[in-house]
This record gives structure tokens, C-alpha cells and sequence, in this order.
């Protein structure tokens, strides 16, 4: 469910608030954060808690299991203040004051504007909204609305059972009087009324298949033909015509009252009434009552828990029968399931019947990619009815065993672009912008998509076994293998060796590679550490992607996903702190290569190791270089003080960067001056470096990394000579 405001035009989402707390005439209090959701169909309002991704249950009273709502009809007066700071609103029923205590007052104005709207829609004319003297006033406990006066004359009920006589046809149809034609189905008949038919049905009436060749006038006049049969089930052709009449039936009746506490069983036979109600409505051209359903159905899915039942619904939705313009409903079932996947993935049932199913899968991931067919209800994009054809080769491989192509000889090239057209990672689609070097027996020579696992960065280019592998893959639920060398925030960086985990390391250079135009080990990773990157709140997140918390991994818990990485060989003779890095393209532009870049320094200084990253640089990372080294020369510089005199020398043993670097660095920032006396050839100017500071608006107070929040002890060879 939402967790925000939806406007009631957007047709896959119902319509929910989030309320902090709830009271109800000072006697019933909510266990916690609550969401208020409205039932379209019926103009009613109820109270839910959340229970899971996608899953509610009804707020009920503790003495009678009565579930919390209101239905708008039987409203009396509401009581606010009128600006966008308030976040309580009273609402006064017969017997009783519901105090609504909103996370926002922009959501409580939103939901009295919509409150107000659907009172002049039910015809309630006794509902009145008044102002409170202040907002100190209405935030006491013991406000109490009909003693303050905001009270009418109006005589409601705070629960009353639905009227099924609402209108002057309702009674008619309802004792068969005056009736003039018959309706069939299955065995039954339906007694109706041409008059009402031709009212209702306006130029719609030639969509029932048995009137296509009868003129109009013909239609309501006396003719020899009293009749129609129709091929829809007696239950659909009963509730059909019950709405056309305006009569209260259990199909379409109230969530709260006729579907959120029943039995799975019970609901189930519910949801099929109503898609065969909205396919019917649909074929015979009944927008109202198709409307209808479509909101019923796509209200009634949170309260619907077993997962068996979600996916059997999303079935029947995607099957042919359901009509092209679906009012949302494809793309409401698929944000079902992809909020309820790992407890599909739990249920054995589940998971065969929804792998099974091309047609859903196929929906699920365009959706997940943004890659929504144009499908169009009502200005909304939904995923498509069927699955298009596979564009892949028919040497479809499952998930990698092991990666079987030797290493690259130097003389090799790659091709000219890239060999994979798009990768999916987890669920987000990425363009790749360089060839890699998969085995040719598992993707073979160029892929359209490949699939890539967020946690182990295996590969599939079939999207089955590429699910099957996200339920069952070891990492899943534990951090990436290896050690964690540092927490600060939101971020972990964990030291991977290649010779331990070369199979993981393996993967990840070759999906690294998509993105990398010139790095060359894919396979031969014995000789290299990996260090691992991961964001515990990553923006783009990526649905279900969650690291497990024991003491063995610093207890890690919560959202986390593997951002970017940094290699470096075991023993450089170059003494090079990195060799290769990489910000995966979802999170790039978000400092986080200043973080990778800063720990390689910063384990640099605790080798006692003066290095850099591997030459010669490419453009792009000679830019990233120069933003780390000049915006660390600058903290360094202006952190001294102003009469100290620095050489590059300090420079060096201070931030650990070779004298090379910070030379060209220096020059880049045009902070150097000639010196005409002494023995230097060149001084920075300090006035310099901090105007240079200042316009490029860096914080010298914040540096990339924290070095107390690294968990590995220092490793400097002075040390390890001694053991």
C-alpha cells in the first residue's frame, strides 16, 4: 500500500493516508501508526495496520471484533483548523467521535477536501465541517465535538447496515412488479424492464449480442421477443443487473464489512465474482459498473494474505479474457507480487504456479525495469497481457556453475561495442557501454539481456532459472564474503580476497568489465583483494535486497546492497594502492567514488605504503583523481596554521598521495607562485587555496572516510618485519 496520498485518478492504487494514531471517543485507542484507506466503490473510510510488504489486516474494537470505518453517508461534521500545519481531524458520527491524528496536514487537508467531495456525491446534506478556536483547543484529549456545538440535527447510525432499497427502481426490481422483459442465465430468470434498460443502456444497448440486429424503437415497443438469454453465469448476471438497478449486493458491497475478515476461501470466491463482473461490464459496455469493479478489486488485495491467492489472481488477470483496457488492474496485481515475492518464494505452491506462468513473469520484470508496455487505461501504463516473443538465443544457459573461458591473451581484442545490449541487475536495467568476456558456451557470442544476481553477481540469460537462483542464492540474506574493514553511516566496505572467493570475484570483474573500457583480469583474480562497497539505504534501492545481522559481521542489518568496488593487487612493485574502480552506473554521482578512493589512501598510510592508483589513468579517471587529491590537499593546507610553512613533502606524509600527484594537483588548482628568493622554486599561496575552496564549495570539516571506523589494524611493514 502506499504510504502517501494517492489521488483517486490513479487507477492501480487505492486511496490511503497515513494516520499516526487514531481515538475513538476517548475509549479505543490504535496500537500504533495506522493507514486510512477509502473504499471507492462504496464511499466508505476504514482503519488498517500494516503486516508485511503489500499486506494489511482491519483495525477492529476489542469487545466485538468489529472492524474501525465510517461510511461518508452517515457522516455528520468533521473539525479541524484550516491550514496545512494541522494534523488532527475529529469526525462525528451518531454515537461516537473519531479523532484522526495525520503524519502530515497536508494529508489531513487532503483527506477533508476528499471527505467533502464524496458527501455531496452520496447526497449526505446533513454533513457540515467547522473550525476549531485554535489548534491548542482541538489537540486536548477530552475535545469533544457536540459539546463544543459542532453538532446537526441529522440522525446517522456510526454502523448501519446498507439500505439495499436506495432508489424507487431498487424496490421495484427488487419485487419484480411491472416487469415487461425477461433476462436469462444458466437456469434463472430476470425479470426487468424495457423502460429502465433503455434508460440505462442509452447506445450501449447493442453490445447484447441477441439485440445487435433489432432496431431501437423496435426494442421498446411490443414485440414477440420478451427475451434475452446470456452466456455469463447466473452470479454474474445477477450482481450485473443489481447494480444497473442500484441494489446492494455482498460482490461489490463493503470491504470492511463483507471481505477484509473473511476466510481466504470466502475471499477467493469473492475476487472471481468481481473479474467476472468486470469482463462482463466490459463486454456490454457498462462503464459505471465496470469502474466499480475495478476498484473493488484492486482495493480488496491487501487484505488478501495467502500468497497461493495472489498469484492464482494474477493468473486469472493476465489471462486473455481480461479485457486490453484493464483500468490498472495488470499493474496493480504486479505490484502485489513484487511486494509479496519472498513469501511466494517461501511457499512451495506459490513459487511453482508463479514460475510457471510466462505471461506474469514476463509483466513482473518489464515492470521492475521501468519498461512498462504502452498498454494505455486512462493515461496509465500496464504491463502487457501477454509475454513477447524471447529475444534471446535458444541456447538458453541457467545460472553459471563456473566460469570456463581462459584468460585473455594480450594480443586479444574485444569487440568494437558491447556484446550484452542490456543487464539487469537485481531488477534495475542497465545499459552496458563496453564488450565483456562471458563464456561463449553460456550467453553465447552477444546477448540481448542478461540477467546478473545483486548479491553474488552470477548470470543467467533466462529469466526462470534467473528467479529460481534469487530464491535459493547463499548470499541472499548474509553480507558478501570476506571481512568487514569499515562501517561509518551508511556505508560498509568488506575486503574480499581473490584467492578465497574466486568465483564471486570472478563474476563481479566480468560484470564490472560492461562498464570498463580498460580493464583486463577477469579470471586470474588469485593476485588481488576486492573491496566491496555496499550502502545499507542505496538510492535506487532494489526491492528485497537485505544483509543479515550477527556478530560475525559487525552487526549489519537492514536494506543493503553492493554499490561499487576497488581492486588492488597483493604485492605491487609499483607500490599501487588500486588498480581498478568502479561505481556501478545506478549509484554513480553520489561522492561514493571519493569514499573508495579515501579508504585506498587511507589503508595506504596504515601500510606505511606511499602509493597510488595504477598508471596511466584513463580521462575519466584522472578527473575523479584530481577532485579527491585537490579537495584533500585543500583540508590539509588550510587545517594548518597560517604561518606554518609546507613542503610537499608534508603533504605526502600527511595525506600519503606521491609528490608527482600532488605537484600536478597543485598546478590543476593554480594555487602555485613562483618564489624569486629562497630555495623553491614555487609556494602555495594559502589565500589561493581557500578561494579555491570556497568556489568549489568544499566542506573542510568532511572528509571521505573516518579513519577510527575502520576495523582492521594498522599493517605497516615495520609491523610485519617484526613478526
Amino acid at each position: 500500500m502506499a504510504s502517501s496520498i494517492t489521488s483517486i485518478s490513479q487507477d492501480h492504487e487505492s486511496t490511503v493516508w497515513p494516520v499516526q494514531s487514531f481515538v475513538i471517543s476517548n475509549d479505543f485507542k490504535s496500537s500504533g501508526p495506522a493507514s486510512l484507506l477509502l473504499d471507492r466503490a462504496n464511499s466508505e473510510f476504514g482503519l488498517m495496520y500494516h503486516t508485511g510488504p503489500g499486506v494489511v489486516v482491519m483495525a477492529q474494537f476489542p469487545d466485538n471484533d468489529e472492524p474501525v470505518y465510517f461510511q461518508v453517508s452517515k457522516t455528520r461534521a468533521a473539525c479541524t483548523r484550516f491550514n496545512n500545519t494541522c494534523k488532527k481531524v475529529c469526525i462525528l458520527m451518531q454515537h461516537c467521535q473519531l479523532d484522526l491524528h495525520f503524519t502530515t496536514g497536508t494529508h489531513a487537508a487532503e483527506f477533508l477536501q476528499m471527505l467533502g467531495r464524496l458527501a455531496t456525491k452520496v447526497g449526505n446534506l446533513y454533513f457540515e465541517v467547522h473550525e476549531a478556536p485554535s489548534i491548542g483547543a482541538l489537540a486536548r484529549a477530552d475535545f469533544n465535538m457536540e459539546k463544543e456545538g459542532y453538532v446537526n440535527q441529522s440522525v446517522q447510525q456510526w454502523m448501519a447496515v446498507p439500505d439495499v432499497h436506495t432508489s424507487e427502481w431498487a424496490r421495484i426490481y427488487m419485487t419484480g412488479k411491472c416487469a415487461d422483459f425477461s433476462i436469462f442465465a444458466g437456469d434463472r430468470q430476470f425479470p426487468v424492464h424495457r423502460v429502465f434498460l433503455r434508460w440505462t443502456l442509452h447506445r450501449n444497448w447493442r453490445t447484447f449480442p441477441h439485440l445487435r440486429e433489432m432496431d431501437f424503437a423496435d426494442f421498446v415497443q411490443e414485440t414477440e421477443q420478451r427475451s434475452i438469454t446470456l452466456p455469463e453465469t447466473v452470479q454474474t448476471v445477477s450482481t450485473m443487473l443489481q447494480e444497473m438497478y442500484d441494489v446492494h449486493n455482498p460482490t461489490t458491497g463493503s470491504i470492511f464489512t463483507h471481505f477484509a475478515l473473511r476466510r481466504a476461501m470466502e475471499q477467493d470466491l469473492v475476487m472471481s465474482d468481481l473479474l467476472a463482473l468486470f469482463a462482463a461490464s466490459d463486454k456490454y459496455s457498462l462503464e459505471p459498473i465496470k469502474h466499480k469493479a475495478a476498484d473493488a478489486i484492486i482495493d480488496r488485495l491487501p487484505f488478501i494474505h495467502d500468497p497461493l491467492s495472489i498469484v492464482d489472481l494474477a493468473s486469472c488477470i493476465y489471462e486473455e479474457a481480461c479485457p486490453a483496457m484493464d483500468r490498472g488492474l495488470r499493474k496493480a496485481i504486479i505490484v502485489q507480487l513484487l511486494a509479496r515475492l519472498p513469501s511466494i518464494m517461501e511457499d512451495e505452491d506459490s513459487w511453482k504456479k508463479y514460475s510457471e506462468n510466462k505471461a506474469v513473469l514476463k509483466a513482473l520484470h518489464t515492470y521492475q525495469c521501468g519498461m512498462l508496455d504502452t498498454v494505455s487505461s486512462h493515461g496509465l501504463l500496464t504491463p502487457p497481457s501477454s509475454p513477447t516473443k524471447n529475444p534471446m538465443a535458444p541456447d538458453v544457459a541457467s545460472m553459471n556453475s563456473a566460469p570456463t573461458t581462459p584468460a585473455l591473451k594480450a594480443s586479444q581484442k574485444p569487440p568494437a561495442g558491447p556484446n550484452v545490449l542490456e543487464v539487469v541487475f537485481g531488477s534495475l536495467l542497465i545499459k552496458p557501454w563496453y564488450p565483456s568476456f562471458y563464456p561463449e558456451e553460456l550467453v553465447g557470442r552477444r546477448v540481448e539481456r542478461l540477467y546478473v544476481c545483486q548479491w553474488c553477481f552470477k548470470y543467467s540469460k533466462e529469466l526462470v532459472g534467473f528467479l529460481g537462483h534469487l530464491k535459493a542464492c547463499p548470499l541472499r540474506n548474509t553480507p558478501p564474503p570476506g571481512v568487514n574493514v569499515y562501517k561509518k553511516d551508511d556505508y560498509s566496505l568488506y575486503e574480499i580476497d581473490g584467492e578465497k572467493n574466486k568465483m564471486y570475484a570472478q563474476n563481479l570483474c566480468l560484470f564490472a568489465k560492461l562498464f570498463l573500457d580498460t580493464k583486463s583480469v577477469f579470471y586470474d583474480v588469485t593476485t588481488f583483494l576486492y573491496y566491496l562497497l555496499v550502502a545499507h539505504n542505496p538510492t535506487p534501492g532494489i526491492p528485497h535486497t537485505s544483509f543479515g545481522s550477527d556478530a560475525s559481521t559487525g552487526g549489519i542489518g537492514g536494506q543493503g546492497q553492493v554499490v561499487g568496488f576497488f581492486s588492488k593487487e597483493k604485492m605491487s612493485w609499483d607500490n599501487n594502492n588500486l588498480a581498478c574502480i568502479l561505481v556501478f552506473p545506478p549509484w554513480q554521482k553520489q561522492g561514493l567514488g571519493q569514499i573508495l578512493m579515501g579508504a585506498s589512501y587511507e589503508m595506504s598510510r596504515r601500510e606505511e605504503r606511499l602509493g597510488g592508483p595504477e598508471k596511466p589513468l584513463s580521462d575519466l579517471g584522472r578527473i575523479a583523481y584530481i577532485h579527491y587529491w585537490s579537495q584533500t590537499l585543500a583540508r590539509t593546507i588550510l587545517s594548518c596554521p597560517s604561518k606554518k610553512t609546507l613542503t610537499v613533502q608534508d603533504l605526502r606524509d600527511k595525506t600519503y598521495i606521491v609528490p608527482e600527484d600532488i605537484i600536478a594537483t597543485l598546478q590543476v588548482m593554480e594555487v602555485l607562485e613562483q618564489k624569486k628568493r629562497g630555495g623553491a622554486e614555487a609556494v602555495i599561496n594559502k589565500a589561493k587555496v581557500r578561494a579555491w575552496a570556497d568556489t568549489h564549495k568544499v566542506d573542510l570539516n568532511k572528509h571521505p572516510v573516518d579513519p577510527e571506523a575502520f576495523s582492521i589494524p594498522d599493517r605497516s611493514r615495520s609491523g610485519s618485519e617484526e613478526a
